[in-house]
Order: C-alpha cells, then structure tokens, then sequence
C-alpha cells in the first residue's frame, strides 16, 4: 500500500537521513566497534578479516546509495554474530531503512527490525540512536504523536551529531500535528545547532518555507503566541513577507523596523536579501497599460462607471508611479476586443484592462498565449487552462452565492428553501448555491423563482415554506415562560434558512410578507442584490435582520478607503454613482493591474481592495471574500470578512 506524505513531511524534497558528517564519523568508528567485538566473541564462523571485509562493503554500498543492497548485507551479518555486535550491526540496517525516501516495503523491514533489537545489548549513545530511529519510524509511518514520544528525553544533551538527527524529527513531528510554533521553534534550534553556515542555511531554508506556506491569519495567530525571542523574529519576518506591498520603498521600510526588533537574528541578511530580491523582480508597475472597454456600446453605463473608477486608481496613485493610460472604446462588437487589443500591443501596452463582456473573455482564453498580460473583467466559461498571462478578475454573482452557501453551513444551517427571480441571473444564482451548499452536507428544500416585477409574493412564500394557514387571524400559543402569547409558526418545520436573491425593491417587499405569514424569525441570508449600496434607514428598515454579503467600498467600518468615498461621490457621474460596485472595480483592477505577478508567485498572499479580500486561484483567477451584514434599524451593520476559501461554481455573463 503506498503511503501519501503527510504535513510536514516532504519540505523541499530533503531525505531525512543521517547527515554527511555523521555517516562520516559512524563509519570509522563503528567499524572499529563492531570489529573490536568480533574478535573477543568466540565460535565465529568467519575469519576476522572476513568479517571486517563484509562491514567495509556493506558501508561501501551505502555509501554508493545501493541501500537495498546495504541493508540485506548488514542483516545477513548480524545474522552470523551474537547479541551485541548483531545489536549493533541491526542498528546500522535500521539507519538504511528509515530513510525518507526509503520505499514501504523496506519500512515494513524496519519495523520488523525494530522489534527484533535487543535495546540491552546497546551501550553509550546507541540507545538514544536507536530510539531516535523509532521515532523518526513513526513520524514516516505518520504517526506524529508517537514520533514525539520515542524521542530521547533531552536531546539538547545528547552530542551534536545525534541532536541534531532528534531536532529534525521533532520538527517535522510538530509540523505533522500542525504545532506550527512548536516547529518553527524547533528548526530554529535545529539551525543553531549545525557545524557550518551551508548545513545552517539549508535548515533554515526549510523554516523559512513552513512559514511561507501558512496564511496571513495563521501567521497573525502563531506572533501573538510565539515566546521565543528568535521564532517572534521568523514570524514577523513571513508577516512582513506576507503583508507589505509590493513596493520596494515600503519593503526597506518595513524590514528597517524588523531590524530594530530583532537585532542578530539568524534570517539576517540572507533572508532579508532575499525578500528585496522578490520585491524588486515581482514590483514592477507596468508602465503602459491600455483599457478596452465598450463604452458605446449597450453596456456603455457599466463600462463607464468601470473607467471612471480606474480613473481615480489613476489620481490616487502617486505621480512618480503612475503609468501610461490609453483607453480604447470596443464598442457593441465583442470581437473587436482582438482588434484593439492587437493594436495596444503595437502602440507598446505593457498590461491590458479588459475586456468586458464574457464573450470577448473567452476569445482570449482560447490563446494558447498572450503577448501581453490581459486582466479580463469577467471570467472566462471553465476550461482545463488557460493562457498563463491571461487574469481574471469580475463581480461575479455566483461568488455570492456560493459565500452564501458556506456562510449558511458556518452558522449552523442544514435545510434551505431558495428564492430567488425568475431570471437568468437568478437561475445561476440558484445552481451556484445549491450546488455548494449541497457539497457542504446541507439541502435545499424548495426553490421558488417569483416574478421580479411583482408587488405581492405570497404564493412564492406560502409555496416554498407550506405555509399552513393563510388567514389574517393568527393562532397564538402559551409562551414558555408565561409572560406572554407567542404567534405559532405555521411554516414547515423542516427548514432553517432562506436563501434570497433580489433588487433592493423586491426585498423591501418579501421581508415584510414573511413576517406576516409568522416566518420573519427565519434567517435569511442574501446577495448583495438587495442593498443599493446608498445608506438609507426609512427605505432599509423592512429589510432588518437580513445577513448578507456585500463588498467593503459599501459598508461602514469595513471600508477600507472612507475619505476616498466621499470624495468620489462628488466626482463620480451622476450614472456612475448609481453604480458604486462597478466603479470599486475599476479601481481595484488597475490597483491589481501591478500587483498579479507578485500574488501569482506568492500563493496566501491578498490584497485588501474596495471589492474584497482579493488573492489569485491556481487558474489566475481573481477571487474576492466579500464582507457580511445585517440590516440593524435600517442600515447595513458589519458581523464579519470572508468564511472560507471561495471555490467559484458559475461565471458571470453581461
């Protein structure tokens, strides 16, 4: 049975094997050992020279990586000792067969062996060899729990040769079990511990990258708990790697007040060195960029808000790093996006904006290449690649759903009834949140699709929730602690949640409804559809405890950039002011326009945008973790960011 490697266990590929220095020292001296007690056993059925031949090949083949070979031979010669030299002599087959690379069925051998050693034949440090070689056993058979267990209890005393072999394990045993401060302690200790700076680095480089692959939360989580003045440094320097922006001026600044935390810490220089080198290869602000957007054309009110918001990231961005803008109008054609984008390449377009229109993206997509780097404004339909210059970035509504879905499932939600208008739109809508909620482990119960242009719901609601009573006249029951009357419930009992998509219009309508039909104490989690994005208490205050997601650029308190709303609600058209989410995108996408090479090559990496939490896919594929709200006396109260990493379901059409 083949064994799938565990967390922690494969770093960068190193074996986890005794080091050079150690094989170095093992094999003089234990051939002198083993030798030594050879001649004083009696009855050997091989000459002394014999045997000291076989030693010195057995190692010779292990030296040469022949190592299946070396462990049959090693066995076969403990085979004719007594107890122990064969002890000994096992001991050396053991080291061969708990190799990391080592493949299972020589595993096997090893825990066989294991039992067959006879730990009271062993002297001076083999015991705690041999239980350093159980434990690192355990942790290749993932087992890290008992890994930590075998290990000698102070290896700090042991000589730096074998301390450093219970170090490893025991990193990578934390590392198993998700101790993450525990590990990067561990490996920092591991580090000081080597003989020279080529064995320290290479440790090193090993804790660097644990801290690498943990998220921006964790990273947070682990320098609040972290106690150690050297693994504080190590975290604060992957926070620093992980939250400064790609500016090379804003990096030197954050590492100049690392430094003075954390003076004489070993990631000092070669770490820091090489963080500038990453700025500087992955900062680059392309310095001509063209936008293709159809502002002629039927979506000319959407592509307008959108230039009008990369016009002020344009106004925003410092005068000595502002680049090349040249717009280019595609009309009502979706192919002429091709067109225009052949000749931005020919004027000297470092980067492309655009296009729109979900047609045109998937023109794009079917490239095998792009000369230039596109960031489309919409998602291409789903295919097995994509061109590797090609970026997708748009306010695609399945994202709400599908955070809707998982947003349900976080709070405990198992049974859903879905409402939503009988669009197309409310039909992807819909798909995208049963298909994730249902992948969760929830069910959606009934789906009502209502006629968007409608001023009375209650069939959709008595439909979808069976209701069983539709007369005014309420039936009431005792309340349990007596001080009152409670209306009854006359909705099914086998649902928790409501999932609702619409306009602000059709909100303000069915909330209220609810409540009549007694289902206004049903969660109801929404798209962002039902708010306007304006603030406005008397219009909003039917759609009290409503939860949904909406982008930060909208929410008080969640807003990353308050003054620069305010001065945009001054600037902006009277049409682009209507459409606040459009014009937050502009400004992100020409924000991101500089920052896709550096989240493209730093996974975990995000951007703090005014259309989300946003960070690249494995597909290049821009994904936004929206903000959540409740509706608390008519307006939008902020409850939370994000719930879990969004897996897109459906692609946005215009």
């Amino acid at each position: 049975m083949d064994r799938q490697p565990h967390p922690g266990q494969a770093l960068h590929g190193n074996t986890l094997r005794a080091s050079a220095l150690w094989r170095g020292a093992r094999t003089g001296t234990m051939l002198l050992v083993i030798m030594l007690l050879i001649s004083a056993c009696a009855g050997i059925p091989r000459s002394m020279d014999d045997a000291e031949d076989r030693l010195a090949q057995a190692q010779a083949l292990e030296e040469a990586q022949e190592y299946q070979q070396a462990a049959d031979l090693y066995l076969e010669i403990a085979q004719g000792l007594r107890a122990t030299p064969r002890a000994r002599v096992q001991l050396e087959a053991l080291e061969i067969l708990t190799r990391e690379d080592a493949p299972p069925a020589q595993r096997d051998r090893a825990g066989q062996l294991l039992e067959e050693i006879d730990a009271r034949r062993l002297e001076g440090d083999e015991p705690a060899r041999l239980d350093i070689l159980a434990a690192r056993l355990a942790w290749l058979e993932e087992d890290p729990d008992t890994a930590l267990q075998r290990l000698p209890e102070n290896p700090g005393a042991l000589p730096d040769h074998l301390a450093r072999q219970a170090l490893e394990v025991e990193a990578r045993a934390h590392a198993a079990r998700a101790d993450w401060i525990q590990a990067v302690n561990t490996w920092d200790t591991l580090g000081a511990r080597q003989p020279d700076e080529d064995h320290q680095q290479q440790i090193y480089e090993r804790l660097w990258a644990l801290i690498q692959e943990r998220d921006r939360d964790t990273l947070e989580a682990l320098r609040e708990q972290a106690r150690s003045p050297a693994t504080r440094g190590w975290l604060d320097l992957g926070h620093v790697a992980q939250t400064t922006p790609p500016s090379p001026r804003a990096l030197e600044r954050a590492l100049d007040a690392w430094r003075e935390r954390h003076q004489d810490h070993p990631a000092d220089p070669l770490f820091l060195e090489r963080l500038r080198e990453q700025w500087a290869a992955y900062s680059r602000h392309p310095d001509h960029v063209a936008v293709l957007l159809p502002l002629t054309g039927r979506f000319g009110s959407s592509a307008n808000a959108i230039l009008e918001g990369i016009v002020a990231a344009y106004y925003d961005t410092p005068r000595e790093e502002r680049t090349t803008l040249r717009v280019y109008d595609t009309g009502d054609q979706p192919e002429a996006n091709w067109t225009q984008y052949e000749k931005a390449v020919e004027a000297g377009a470092s980067l492309v904006i655009g296009p729109l229109e979900r047609s045109a993206v998937n023109r794009f997509a079917r490239e095998s290449s792009l000369p230039v780097p596109v960031l489309a404004l919409n998602r291409a339909e789903t295919r097995d690649s994509y061109p590797d210059t090609l970026y997708q970035f748009g306010l695609n509504p399945e994202d709400e759903a599908i955070q809707a879905a998982e947003r349900a499932v976080l709070d405990g939600h198992q049974d859903a009834v879905v409402m939503v208008p009988r669009t197309e739109l409310g039909d992807r809508l819909h798909r995208a949140f049963e298909a994730r909620y249902e992948a969760l482990g929830g069910l959606v119960r009934d789906v009502q699709f209502y006629a968007p242009e409608a001023t009375d719901y209650s069939d959709t609601i008595i439909q979808g929730l069976q209701i069983r009573d539709t007369r005014p006249t309420h039936r009431r029951r005792p309340s349990q602690d007596g001080e009152a009357d409670r209306e009854e419930p006359r909705y099914r009992s086998d649902v928790d949640v409501i999932f609702l998509s619409g306009g602000p219009r059709q909100a303000r309508l069915i909330r209220p409804q609810l409540r009549y039909y007694q289902a206004g104490d049903l969660p109801v989690i929404a798209t962002s559809h039902i708010y306007s994005g304006h603030a406005d208490a008397r219009a909003d205050a039917d759609l009290n405890g409503i939860v949904f997601a909406d982008i930060p650029w909208l929410l008080d308190h969640a807003n990353p950039r308050p003054e620069l709303r305010e001065t945009l609600d001054d600037q902006l058209s009277n049409i682009s002011r209507q459409l606040p989410r459009l014009v937050a995108l502009g400004f992100d996408a020409l924000q991101v326009s500089s920052l896709v090479e550096h989240l493209a090559h730093r996974p975990g990496e995000y951007h703090q945008g005014l259309t989300g939490r946003l960070h690249l896919d494995e597909q290049r594929r821009i994904i936004r973790e929206l903000n959540w709200a409740r509706f608390i006396e008519g307006e939008p109260r902020v409850i939370g960011v994000g719930n879990a990493l969004i897996n897109p379901l459906g692609d946005a059409a215009w």
